[in-house]
C-alpha cells in the first residue's frame, strides 16, 4: 500500500513540474514578446525621422498580446520616450493599443483604463488631444458591449455627451449618439438604435471630406466618411427588425455613395464598403434573393485584408456559410463555419466588435438540423446561448430555435422550459422598449420645426411691439411739429392702420400659441395613455402565445392517451385564460375611463368625481413625462376628502387646469434636482378638502419657488420663466380662465427655493 502512495505521490509531483514548467515557458514567450515589442519602439525612438510603419507594426503585436500590469508600466514608460514638450501624441497612441489589449483579455480592466486616459486627454495639450479622445470613445463601447457594465456605459456617455453639448462640438456628438446605437442594438432595442443613428448622422456634413481624417491608422468618423458609415449601420438593424426592404434601400444608397467616394482617391477604403456589402448580402438570403449575393460577399471578404481585419473575415465566413446553407451546400458551410471558429480562437475574438456578432454554433446548428442532427443541433445552441448572453435579440433567436427542437425530439418538459425562458427574455426587451421608446427622428424634426415656428411668432410679436411703440413716437413727434390739423389727422389716421394690423397679428399669433399649448397637453396625455394601457396588452399577447403552444401539447397528450397531463396542461390554459381576461377587462377599464374624460368638450358642465380626476390626471401628467424623458424621476402623493361627492364642472376643462399644474410642478422639482445636494427628494402632492359649500384643490411641489417678484405675473398671458422654446407662456393665463368661467378662484403660494403651491376653490 506504502508503495502504490509513494508512486502516486511521486506521479502528482512531475505533474505539478510539468504544468509549472509550460507556465513559465508561456510566461517567458510572452515577456519575450513584450520585450522585443519594447526594443522595436526604442530602435524608432533613436531614428531622425520616424518610421510610421515600423511603429504601427508595434502597435498592433501590442493589441495581440495579452499583458501584465507589470508589462503595461514597461510599455507606457517606453511610449513616455516619444514626448517632446507637450507633444505626447505617440504616448497615446501606445495607451490605445494597450486598452485594445485589455478589451480582449479583461474587459472591465479595458474600460477603467480607457475611462482614465480619456480623462486626462480633456485637459492635455498634446496636439491631437481630440482626435485621441474620440479614439478612446469609439474603442471603449467594444469592451462595454461585451461586459456586464452595460447600463455604467449608457450614463458614461450619456455624460459625455452632455459635455459636447455644452461646448456645441458637433463631432462629439455625432460621436455619442453613434455608441448610443451600438449600445441600443446588443440590448436588443434596434428602433432606438435606428434615432441614435439618425441623430447622429444629423451632426455630421455629409458634403464635406475632413482634411485631418487620418492619424496614423486611426481613422475619424466624420464628413462624408462618417455619413457614409453611419448611413450604412441603419440598414444592420433594419435587418434585425426584419424589416429587409428598408434595409437594402438604406445599404443601397450607403453603398454607391461610399464606392463613389472611394473612386475619387479618399480614404479609408476597406470598413464602410465591406460593412455596407456584408449588410446587402444578408438581406438578400434572408429574402431568398440570391442572385448577387456572391457578388457582394467577395465584395466584403476582399476589404477584409487590406488592412486585414479579422472579425470582418470571421463574420463573412459566417454570412457564406448562411448564403451556403441556402443552396444546399452543407459540407461547405460546416467547412467555413470550421475556419470561423479558427480564426476566433487563434485572434481572441469577442462576440461583439465593432458592429459584427460572431456567433457560428448558431449557423452550424442550422446545418446539423438540415442534415436531420437534431441532437447536434441542440447542443451548439446551448453552447452559443451560453457565449453571446449580452446580446439578446440573438439569444431569442436561439431560444426559439432550440424549444422547436426539443418538441420535434419528443423532449416536451425541456420545450416547455425553453419558451418559458423565451416569453420572459420576450418580455424584458418589450419592457425596455416600453422604458427607451423614443419618437422616430423624424417627427422629432417636425416637432422642432414647430417649436422654430413657435419662437419665431413670438419674436415677430415683439418686433410688432416695438414698431408699434416706435409708429407712435413718430406719430408723437410728427403732432407737435405738424401745424394744421389736417397733417394730425393724417398722422392719426395713419398711426390707427397700424395699430390695427398689429393687434390683427397679434390675435392671430395667440391663437396659434393656444392650439400650440392644446396639443401639447394632448401630447402629455397621449404618452400618459400609452404607458397605462400597454402593460395589460402585454401580459394579453404573451399568455395568449403561451396558450397557443399548450393547447398545442393538449392535443398531442390526448392523442398519446396521457389523460392526466393533458389535464394539468388544461389547467395551466384555464389559469392564462383567468389572466387574460383579467389584464383584457384592466385595458378595458383604462380606455373607458379616458373615453369619459377625453371627450369633445361641450362647454356643458356635469357632475364629477373631483378625486378620480385629480387622480387621473396626476398619473397621467406622471407617466406622459417618464415616456418623454427616461432620465425624469420624481415621487407624488395624494390625500383625498372622500366627502365632497360630485361636484357640476366641465371635466375637460378642469383635467386641462389639473395637467397644467402638474406638468410645472414636476417641472420645477426636475429642475431643483439638477442642482439640489443628493439627499433631495423630489414630490410633487395633490389635496382635496371640502370647505362648506366649495371644494379646495391643492397641487403642492418642493421644487425651487417663485421668486416674489414676479408671482404677481404668473398669470398674465406669454408670461414665462421656462427657457425659449419651451413654455408658451400660455398654460396659467388659460388655466386661470377656465376656473374664473367655473365662477371659481385660482390662488398660487410660494417660498423662493423651498416649495410652490396653488389651490383652486370650486363651487359644490
Amino acid at each position: 500500500m506504502n508503495g502504490i502512495i509513494n508512486h502516486n505521490t511521486t506521479i502528482l509531483k512531475l505533474t505539478i513540474i510539468c504544468v509549472l514548467v509550460i507556465y513559465c515557458n508561456a510566461v517567458v514567450a510572452q515577456q519575450s514578446g513584450v520585450d522585443s515589442i519594447i526594443t522595436l519602439l526604442k530602435k524608432i525612438k533613436t531614428e531622425s525621422k520616424l518610421d510610421t510603419v515600423a511603429f504601427n507594426s508595434a502597435r498592433q503585436l501590442i493589441s495581440s498580446t495579452v499583458l501584465t500590469d507589470a508589462q503595461i508600466n514597461q510599455l507606457e514608460n517606453t511610449g513616455y520616450q516619444f514626448k517632446k514638450d507637450n507633444d505626447e501624441d505617440l504616448g497615446y497612441l501606445v495607451k490605445y493599443n494597450i486598452m485594445v489589449s485589455l478589451g480582449t483579455s479583461d474587459k472591465s480592466k479595458a474600460i477603467d483604463y480607457g475611462k482614465l486616459n480619456i480623462k486626462k486627454l480633456e485637459n492635455s495639450k498634446t496636439p491631437h488631444a481630440a482626435f485621441l479622445e474620440q479614439a478612446f470613445l469609439r474603442e471603449l463601447r467594444n469592451p462595454y458591449r461585451n461586459s456586464g457594465r452595460l447600463q455604467e456605459g449608457f450614463q458614461f456617455y450619456k455624460e459625455k455627451l452632455n459635455t459636447y453639448k455644452t461646448n456645441n462640438d458637433s463631432a462629439g456628438m455625432s460621436l455619442c449618439y453613434w455608441v448610443f446605437a451600438s449600445l441600443y442594438r446588443t440590448i436588443g432595442l434596434p428602433e432606438s438604435g435606428i434615432y441614435n443613428m439618425k441623430k447622429s448622422i444629423s451632426y455630421l456634413d455629409s458634403g464635406k471630406t475632413d482634411s485631418q481624417q487620418y492619424f496614423f491608422d486611426l481613422a475619424k468618423v466624420a464628413g462624408k466618411y462618417g455619413w457614409i458609415n453611419n448611413y450604412g449601420f441603419i440598414s444592420d438593424y433594419y435587418i434585425l427588425m426584419g424589416n429587409y426592404e428598408e434595409s437594402i434601400k438604406y445599404s443601397s444608397t450607403a453603398f454607391n455613395k461610399a464606392t463613389a467616394f472611394y473612386n475619387a482617391g479618399n480614404k479609408p477604403r476597406g470598413f464602410s464598403q465591406l460593412f455596407i456589402a456584408r449588410n446587402l448580402a444578408l438581406a438578400k438570403i434572408k429574402m431568398h434573393d440570391l442572385d448577387s449575393v456572391e457578388y457582394f460577399l467577395n465584395i466584403t471578404e476582399n476589404a477584409c485584408y487590406n488592412p486585414p481585419l479579422p472579425q470582418g473575415l470571421a463574420y463573412v465566413l459566417e454570412i457564406r456559410s448562411l448564403y451556403y446553407i441556402e443552396i444546399g451546400k452543407l459540407n461547405e458551410a460546416d467547412s467555413l463555419l470550421q475556419q470561423c471558429w479558427q480564426l476566433i480562437n487563434q485572434k481572441n475574438l469577442a462576440v461583439n466588435t465593432n458592429g459584427w456578432i460572431l456567433g457560428p454554433d448558431y449557423y452550424l446548428a442550422l446545418v446539423r438540423i438540415k442534415q436531420n442532427r437534431e441532437v447536434d443541433a441542440i447542443a451548439l445552441l446551448l453552447k452559443d446561448i451560453t457565449r453571446i448572453k449580452n446580446t439578446r435579440l440573438d439569444v431569442l433567436r436561439d431560444d426559439k430555435l432550440l424549444a422547436e427542437l426539443y418538441e420535434e425530439t419528443g423532449n416536451n418538459l425541456k420545450a416547455k422550459e425553453t419558451y418559458k425562458l423565451f416569453i420572459n427574455l420576450q418580455d424584458s426587451v418589450l419592457a425596455d422598449q416600453a422604458k427607451y421608446r423614443t419618437i422616430s427622428f423624424e417627427t422629432e424634426q417636425q416637432m422642432n420645426e414647430k417649436e422654430l415656428s413657435i419662437s419665431k411668432l413670438e419674436n415677430e410679436n415683439k418686433i410688432s411691439s416695438l414698431s408699434r411703440n416706435f409708429s407712435i413716437g413718430i406719430a408723437a413727434l410728427l403732432l407737435l411739429l405738424a401745424a394744421g390739423v389736417y397733417y394730425r389727422f393724417r398722422s392719426k389716421k395713419k398711426a390707427n392702420l397700424i395699430l390695427e394690423q398689429t393687434l390683427a397679428h397679434l390675435k392671430s399669433t395667440q391663437s396659434q400659441l393656444i392650439q400650440s399649448e392644446k396639443m401639447a397637453s394632448l401630447g402629455e396625455l397621449t404618452a400618459g395613455i400609452a404607458h397605462e394601457i400597454q402593460n395589460p396588452l402585454n401580459f394579453v399577447n404573451n399568455f395568449s402565445e403561451v396558450n397557443k403552444e399548450l393547447l398545442g401539447e393538449l392535443d398531442e397528450e390526448i392523442e398519446k392517451g396521457n389523460y392526466e397531463d393533458a389535464r394539468v396542461i388544461a389547467k395551466d390554459v384555464i389559469a392564462n385564460e383567468e389572466k387574460i381576461n383579467y389584464h383584457g377587462k384592466r385595458a378595458d377599464a383604462i380606455v373607458k375611463g379616458m373615453l369619459q374624460h377625453s371627450r369633445m368638450s361641450s362647454g356643458q358642465k356635469e357632475l364629477t368625481d373631483i378625486n378620480a380626476l385629480c387622480d387621473e390626471y396626476l398619473r397621467l401628467a406622471y407617466h406622459g413625462l417618464k415616456a418623454k424623458d427616461k432620465n425624469f424621476n420624481a415621487d407624488f402623493k395624494t390625500d383625498f376628502d372622500n366627502t365632497i361627492g360630485k361636484v357640476s364642472i366641465i371635466p375637460q376643462d378642469i383635467g386641462r387646469v389639473l395637467l397644467n399644474l402638474y406638468n410645472n410642478a414636476f417641472y420645477a422639482t426636475n429642475e431643483k434636482k439638477k442642482t439640489a445636494h443628493e439627499n433631495y427628494k423630489p414630490i410633487v402632492s395633490v389635496q382635496t378638502k371640502k370647505i362648506n359649500d366649495k371644494v379646495e384643490i391643492i397641487v403642492t411641489d418642493n421644487g425651487k419657488g417663485i421668486l416674489q417678484n414676479i408671482v404677481d405675473k404668473i398669470f398674465q398671458p406669454f408670461f414665462t420663466t421656462k427657457p425659449t422654446g419651451q413654455g408658451t407662456g400660455l398654460g396659467l393665463s388659460l388655466s386661470y380662465d377656465i376656473i374664473k368661467a367655473h365662477d371659481g378662484e385660482i390662488e398660487v403660494e410660494t417660498a423662493e427655493g423651498e416649495e410652490t403651491k396653488f389651490k383652486i376653490y370650486l363651487l359644490i
